[in-house]
């Protein structure tokens, strides 16, 4: 399962499972590829190829439902790393997730604290929970998102910097500002989090000193 070729008996495998909605044969498959897999990869090389499989609406929502909650249990506790804070969102329109926790789980191993907002998540909750919570780092996932000109004025008042991924981020960084990173590429997660630690050290050094 360490390559393309690799996975593809095992995708065709998961496949069948989900295209008749067999829960724990798919749960059983899964944990052979979290097993085999650090997320942001299992996503890029199990999630979307079984994705792109599935024309039925029906198994491809449950595909996506089951990898997400999946994903997001191996998350449980990423709100508690001690370090930088990364805001994790959607875009306004966008419903896919899958990257941006694979992402996010990245980010806490490499001990940034995560907020994650989730799908469809309104440029106003992502100013407020930057602002609010001090990040050091904002992500927007977009896919297909044109952003309305004051959302795109909203995030380029961030005070961190603003990162986007998915398909759409080549447009979306034109919009808001932002710096656009390719979620799959292995560089990005370091990079990222590299950002929230140069961001953080220097909000700190600004702060006043104690009297």
């Amino acid at each position: 399962m360490d390559t393309r070729a690799g996975t593809e008996p095992f995708v065709t495998r998961l496949e069948r499972a989900v295209r008749h909605f067999r829960l724990q044969a798919a749960h059983n498959l899964l944990d052979e590829a979290f097993a085999a897999h650090p997320p942001e990869t299992l996503v890029k090389d199990v999630g979307k190829p079984l994705l792109q499989r599935l024309e039925d609406p029906a198994a491809h929502r449950f595909a996506t439902s089951l990898l997400e909650l999946r994903l997001l249990a191996h998350a449980q506790g990423w709100e508690r790393v001690n370090g930088p804070l990364a805001v994790l969102a959607c875009a306004p329109t966008e419903e896919d997730t899958l990257a941006l926790i694979a992402l996010g789980i990245a980010l806490a191993e490499r001990h940034c604290r995560i907020a994650y907002l989730g799908a469809a998540t309104p440029v106003e909750a992502v100013e407020e929970t930057a602002r609010s919570q001090q990040a050091a780092v904002t992500v927007l996932s977009a896919e297909r998102a044109q952003l309305a000109r004051d959302e795109a004025h909203r995030l380029k008042r961030l005070e961190c910097p603003l990162i986007a991924i998915g398909a759409a981020r080549e447009g979306l960084a034109k919009q808001a500002g932002a710096t656009a990173l390719d979620v799959d590429a292995p560089t990005t997660a370091p990079r990222i989090a590299g950002m929230a630690r140069r961001w953080e050290s220097s909000r700190r050094s600004d702060e006043p000193s104690p009297t």
